[in-house]
């Protein structure tokens, strides 16, 4: 199950949830004040590479690839 984060538009608190896929804003209340208006977030993410190497190995090298 994935991780949600949400925003509360009553008291502005930000939390995360653990839910199910098919969960819904509709379904999900604020732990703070219990209100039921609350948006779900864009959260920032991370990937390592686990297998050897290093971090750096698992990005992409400046100037290299893509463009026009």
């Amino acid at each position: 199950m994935p991780v949600y984060e949400y925003i509360c538009q009553k008291c502005n608190r930000k939390f995360s949830l653990l839910q199910s896929i098919r969960a819904s804003e509709s379904g999900t209340k604020c732990p703070g004040c219990s209100s039921g208006e609350v948006k779900k977030i864009i959260s920032p993410f991370s990937c390592t590479k686990s297998i050897g190497g290093s971090i750096s190995d698992a990005m992409p090298s400046q100037g290299a690839g893509g463009g026009g």
